[in-house]
């Protein structure tokens, strides 16, 4: 089984403790090759962008993502990175900078996995459920490929769950 963690402050919030540059992830990645990691929480997938500071790691950060992002560097490092694309800060991350995420959707479509926090039929125009339509015309208008679009929204999932 995968393990999918949450980053937070000692004492502060929920989760695992780590700093901006996540040493502590890239120190258990490194540990434990074969495990799978799911990226989640605002505080991962503001490490996307490579101007990350203390203070948008708590926000779900707007505008461009910028080239030195640490999760894209460790992802790349490490196969057993993976992104959980859930929750507000899973999409945040996808539809700030189109321009970025359409790369790197394709460059990642093997780990990356599509997810909402949203059961609720009352809460279809929520800010989380904006990820699936961005990936549907993402998909349409061939920003990514059929193939990338199959992966992240249902094919790694089920390879996943069937290991």
């Amino acid at each position: 089984m995968p393990v999918t963690f949450h980053i937070g402050y000692l004492g502060k919030e929920y989760g695992l403790v780590d700093e901006i540059g996540l040493p502590r992830l890239e120190k258990v990645l490194a540990m434990f090759p074969k495990l799978k990691f799911l990226g989640h929480s605002h505080k991962f997938w503001a490490e996307i962008s490579g101007d990350v500071t203390e203070e948008s790691r708590n926000t779900y950060p707007p505008g461009k993502v910028t080239p030195g992002g640490r999760a894209v560097e460790l992802m790349r490092k490490y196969l057993n990175l993976c992104g959980d694309l859930s929750a507000g800060s899973g999409c945040n991350a996808i539809i700030r900078d189109p321009e970025f995420s359409y790369g790197f959707l394709e460059e990642f479509q093997d780990r990356l996995y599509f997810g909402t926090d949203i059961c609720g039929v009352d809460n279809i125009n929520h800010v989380l459920m904006k990820l699936s339509p961005f990936l549907d015309e993402a998909m349409e208008t061939g920003r990514i490929s059929y193939a990338a679009y199959k992966k992240i929204s249902r094919e790694n999932a089920l390879a996943l769950l069937e290991r």
